[in-house]
């Protein structure tokens, strides 16, 4: 099985909500620090501070989109 890749601290991710009694399928947050790893499954994990300021630490695995964070030496980049 390939690796899931780890998005950095700062970038802005979409993951699938394990919660499945919730409404929300999907969540956004922002990923706070470096990532660990479950030595049992070998997944990889990353806190995660959702909107209403509250901290999740979510499996990679379920990360379905990632915004890498903003340089500030650059600013945000902009399609154009």
């Amino acid at each position: 099985m390939s690796i899931t890749p780890c998005p950095d601290r700062g970038a802005v991710v979409t993951y699938l909500n394990p919660d499945a009694l919730h409404p929300a399928v999907f969540l956004c947050g922002v990923v706070l620090g470096a990532h660990v790893v479950d030595p049992e499954s070998s997944h990889l994990w990353v806190p995660v501070r959702l909107p209403d300021s509250t901290v999740s630490v979510v499996d990679t695995v379920n990360i379905v989109e990632a915004q890498a964070p903003e340089c500030p030496s650059r600013g945000p980049e902009r399609a154009t």
